[in-house]
């Protein structure tokens, strides 16, 4: 399967956004430390970034 380059670069754009949200969320989980809100951002978190390794994948292998 062919994806063209712009394509392409808006999948890189928004794997960038769903970082800097990770790192959004990761920051304000911190702060609530220990509670349950703080787990579940923590997870959330985790799981977007699993979803930005796939979406970079894409990217360089296709």
């Amino acid at each position: 399967m062919y994806i063209d380059s712009m394509t392409k670069m808006n999948i890189s754009l928004l794997a960038i956004f769903l970082m800097f949200v990770c790192n959004l969320l990761l920051l304000f989980s911190r702060k609530k430390a220990g509670t349950f809100l703080g787990i579940i951002l923590k997870i959330l978190a985790f799981l977007m970034l699993l979803i930005v390794f796939g979406m970079i994948l894409i990217v360089l292998l296709v």
